[in-house]
């Protein structure tokens, strides 16, 4: 047994060895390139490492390629691998900037479309989660579409509209989250305007009928809260809302019942404060 264990021991501590040189070997060619070497070799081994996704060293040596062939029929190919190197990074905004650059300044390139669309990509990408700054999606969209119309029948033609349905999903979820937020800090007034944004800015939002007892509710919590003078006019729009709700769900609808409830408290509280007040 002990015999196993030191032969064990003795070929992992080979591998390692073997290893060890290799990467030492490989980070001793990568320093003398970048230090000394020639053009050719800096395109050989900056092709080598983007080929093995070693995005961060190819970067370096395509930076310098770059600098060396501008203006020249080679800085088209370096160009595009250099973009790509972001994009395979995850660097979306660098990505996107240098593809979008590619575009302007290879215009007549085979790889154009390919740009314009890694572009949107990008830019696709950089908008996501949707907690993230609304105006990128915004951007994202416009770019997109902008694409589309641009290459109406373009191979990622599909791929655009999914892009594009996800970012409306994650405005959609940004604008509801937002007046929930509203609503759980009891500014109802901004819950019931964004709530009904919502609404109007997404018909096709899958819980409608929720956002729509959501904002009955907020203009009873807003009415509730009002100061006497106004309380009148805002249990008003608090039944002007109910009636809205009546009018686009059935007696079937999850929240029925409580915006049922919601409209008698409500004509209820109007009625002491009528009576209160001593108005007719």
């Amino acid at each position: 047994m002990k015999t196993l264990t030191l032969q064990i021991n003795l070929k992992t501590g080979k591998y390692i060895a073997i290893l060890t040189f290799l990467v030492l070997t490989s980070c001793s060619e990568y320093s003398k390139v970048v230090k000394n070497g020639t053009n050719e070799q800096k395109m050989a081994l900056g092709n080598k490492l983007y080929e093995k996704k070693d995005y961060v060293r190819a970067v370096t040596l395509y930076e310098d390629l770059l600098a060396f062939y501008r203006g020249k029929t080679e800085s088209e190919d370096i160009y595009l691998n250099y973009a790509y190197c972001y994009y395979g990074m995850g660097q979306y905004e660098l990505a996107a900037f240098h593809f979008k650059n590619f575009t302007e300044n290879f215009f007549n390139s085979k790889h154009t479309e390919e740009c314009s669309y890694r572009y949107v990509s990008c830019l696709y990408l950089g908008a996501l989660p949707y907690e993230l700054d609304q105006s990128n999606t915004t951007k994202a969209i416009s770019e997109i579409q902008l694409f589309l119309n641009q290459y109406p029948n373009s191979i990622y033609k599909d791929f655009c509209n999914n892009h594009i349905d996800e970012l409306r999903k994650s405005l959609m979820t940004k604008s509801y989250q937002a007046a929930q937020m509203y609503f759980k800090m009891d500014d109802y007034l901004a819950a019931m305007v964004t709530f009904k944004n919502t609404l109007k800015d997404f018909p096709d939002i899958e819980n409608k009928e929720e956002i729509e007892y959501l904002i009955a509710r907020s203009a009873y919590m807003y009415a509730k809260n009002s100061i006497e003078e106004k309380k009148e006019e805002r249990y008003n729009n608090v039944f002007a809302e109910c009636k809205e709700y009546y009018r686009n769900n059935t007696s079937a609808a999850a929240h029925y019942i409580q915006v049922q409830e919601l409209e008698a408290k409500a004509k209820v509280e109007l009625d002491k404060h009528k009576k209160l007040n001593k108005i007719q």
